[in-house]
């Protein structure tokens, strides 16, 4: 799977598992090395931007479970200098 299949699950609800932990909320958007999801996060409603690269596996939640639906970047390798710049929260106004 790569980030082009990833678009058939915008709107849908799923569960990010990531080298730096799990986040659940709605897929807003697919980039080419990114996705961005919209979450809840110390009870505010944020879109986080997760690199595709840092992700272990992706679920897409039915029911308040998750379905397996399993991403596996094609490359994990990254610099020290990008896990500074992993995550991106963007607050709603």
């Amino acid at each position: 799977m790569n980030g082009k299949d990833l678009h058939a699950l915008i709107g849908k609800r799923v569960e990010v598992i990531t080298v730096h932990g799990t986040f659940r909320g709605t897929l807003l958007s697919v980039g080419t090395d990114f996705l961005i999801l919209r979450t809840r996060i110390r009870g505010r409603i944020v879109r986080l931007l997760i690199r595709l690269a840092l992700i272990v596996a992706l679920f897409r939640l039915i029911g308040g479970t998750g379905e397996p639906w399993v991403f596996t970047p094609s490359s994990l390798e990254e610099s020290e200098e990008d896990v500074l710049t992993n995550f991106f929260i963007e607050e709603n106004e």
